[in-house]
């Protein structure tokens, strides 16, 4: 007999954050500054701007603390959601206590993870230290902000979106590396990468990262807040933002980690905290990302360079050959890519992928030469992709369609502040032209394509 899920009782987890020389409390786990989370003094010089205040360390302490607790708790195979209790220090508990600023705090954060997060804020013990007044030359008339990455979204909507703003956006790096900025300039511009780091104790038990949507949705907030700008970009596109929430992977929760919805929630919190009138708009939403990119390239050209962005989701070891990494080419983001690549017309080496062929007969023989870690876990992020994309492109199709548009288009007028009429008519577009590049995509790799056959047996 299966449990009743209403019996369940979640897996729980108290964490402390506790200053240098302090103990954590009683039966939490201590997550502590300067070992746990650390920042890079020198990139947070890139975030000093004359708006520089204390709340903006605390809200990067915040982020910091949710990464942890995230990371730290593996979920349960019988019920996604875990409880978090987070004692957190602060430099003014009384704004973090404000009862806007922690309901909004909370159920920006319930919605994303689908876990029950419950905060505690004290007074620091000692001030942070905080960065000197920054030498960057801050834009005084910026029109918007964009969390920039490595992968293919943030590049050519970067490029699309620069054309029509100019200096007037401004890109804010959301990871601890920068690989297409030479060293002398790396810091020199402002907010240069994520200005901190989290590091557990012990391996990391849970993998499914959804708080990584409020990491790169608060470090946007905080940017923008630090130079005034009314909007804050999602790059992603339409498959990619809208897809997973759609189509939740087997008993999981649904992802909303690049969703409107979500983010019509840390607007509420980013008004609440830093009393900023903040809107996360979403310009290649209605588009898909194979869509996305041959507009970027259309208009770059020759200086289009999206074939050295990242979208794999793999870390290096994982995907190796011959001691050079590569993307892996089968997880969810890769097949994405390759569908979008192929869509637009366009074309990469074999050797940009671990498994440099989508045609072969095998799983097995498609994977380069060399390589040897051909795992059933990476067998099965393969399935789950392949067959994401292949019910992404038949959902019209399905007898529940009314059902769920009528769902989504509700929320997503909300979200998007867009007529319900005109929200119904862009996603049925939106969904109609991913088929039709899913089955362009699918056709070419032929009919005794390991990829054809999954999609042939899943039918």
């Amino acid at each position: 007999m299966n449990a009743d899920p209403s019996f369940i009782t979640l897996k729980s987890l108290t964490v402390d954050l506790v200053e240098p020389g302090q103990r954590p409390r009683r039966g939490a786990l201590a997550c502590r500054l300067g070992r746990n989370i650390s920042f890079d003094t020198a990139i947070l010089e890139t975030f000093s701007s004359t708006n520089w205040r204390p709340v903006v360390y605390d809200a990067l302490v915040v982020a910091a603390a949710v990464e942890f607790c995230d990371r730290s708790l593996s979920r349960s195979a019988l019920n996604w959601g875990r409880r978090f209790d987070v004692h957190v220090p602060v430099h003014d508990p009384a704004r973090w206590m404000d009862a806007q600023v922690t309901r909004s705090l909370v159920g920006a954060l319930n919605f994303l993870t689908g876990d029950e997060w419950h905060f505690h804020f004290r007074a620091r013990k000692a001030k942070a230290e905080l960065p000197p007044q920054s030498r960057m030359e801050f834009p005084t008339d910026a029109a918007a902000v964009m969390a920039y990455s490595e992968g293919m979204d943030s590049r050519a909507v970067y490029g699309l979106e620069h054309q029509r703003l100019g200096a007037q956006l401004v890109r804010v790096r959301v990871g601890t590396k920068w690989h297409d900025v030479p060293k002398k300039k790396s810091l020199v511009a402002p907010f240069a990468a994520l200005p901190y780091e989290v590091k557990l104790d012990e391996d990391n038990a849970e993998n499914s990262a959804r708080s990584r949507g409020f990491k790169f949705a608060l470090i946007s907030a905080v940017a923008a807040y630090l130079i005034n700008a009314p909007t804050a970009i999602v790059p992603e596109s339409g498959q990619g933002a809208l897809a997973p929430a759609l189509l939740p992977v087997g008993q999981g929760y649904a992802d909303f980690r690049n969703h409107p919805d979500f983010t019509a929630l840390m607007q509420k919190f980013v008004s609440a905290l830093f009393g900023h009138r903040l809107t996360y708009t979403f310009p290649r939403i209605w588009s898909t990302k194979g869509e996305t990119l041959r507009e970027y390239v259309d208009l770059a050209g020759e200086q289009a360079a999206w074939l050295n962005t990242r979208s794999c989701w793999q870390n290096a070891r994982q995907v190796s050959v011959s001691k050079s990494r590569r993307q892996c080419g089968v997880c969810a983001a890769c097949i994405l890519r390759r569908l979008s690549v192929h869509a637009a017309g366009l074309s990469e080496p074999p050797e940009q992928y671990v498994w440099e062929s989508l045609a072969a007969a095998t799983f097995e023989a498609g994977a380069a030469n060399g390589f040897t870690q051909v795992t059933k876990a990476l067998r099965e992020y393969a399935i789950a992709g392949v067959l994401h994309f292949k019910h992404l492109a038949q959902i019209r199709d399905s007898s529940s369609y009314g059902m769920v548009r009528r769902r989504v288009t509700m929320d997503l007028s909300r979200s998007l502040s867009q007529p319900a009429d005109e929200v119904g008519q862009k996603l049925d577009r939106l969904l109609e032209q991913h088929a039709k590049e899913w089955s362009a995509f699918t056709n070419d790799l032929g009919s005794q394509s390991f990829v054809k056959k999954w999609m042939d047996i899943a039918s």
